[in-house]
């Protein structure tokens, strides 16, 4: 199997689990200007990240094993989900709301965590023998 991948998006997890902790940290330092910055960072990659899954992964994994399948019908609600809370956590930067960012930010981590371990140890060698060329989409991760 070619691991180029797997090794490729569960390296960029690890990225994005620093920028994200970047985030957080000077959200709970009260360091907004900062905390905006790392967060946009962030979810400028993560969007990358997604939209590399749900425009290369899912579909090949789905030619397979049906687009109603659970797996990535999780993964997707998981992605859905994700926006939503980004969209809370930006607005509690943009008012310096620390405390509800810093809030926000623990149960997001939480969720990035179970999400990340199911697409590593699951979706990722189930979907990776499925998609002819990797390289579209973890050049994709960037971009």
């Amino acid at each position: 199997m070619d691991n180029r991948l797997i090794d490729g998006f569960t390296r960029h997890h690890r990225r994005l689990d620093d920028t994200f902790a970047a985030g957080r940290s000077a959200a709970e330092d009260g360091d907004f200007a900062r905390a905006v910055e790392a967060f946009r960072t962030f979810r400028e990659a993560i969007e990358r990240h997604m939209g590399a899954e749900e425009t290369w992964l899912f579909p090949a994994y789905e030619a397979r094993h049906g687009s109603d399948n659970a797996l990535t019908s999780i993964l997707r609600k998981g992605h859905r989900d994700l926006r939503g809370f980004f969209e809370e956590i930006a607005e509690a930067l943009d008012q310096a709301d620390g405390d509800e960012a810093v809030a926000l930010m623990g149960t997001v981590g939480q969720i990035l965590q179970h999400h990340d371990e199911k697409e590593e140890q699951e979706f990722y060698p189930a979907a990776a023998p499925l998609v002819a060329d990797p390289g579209p989409a973890i050049t994709a991760l960037e971009a």
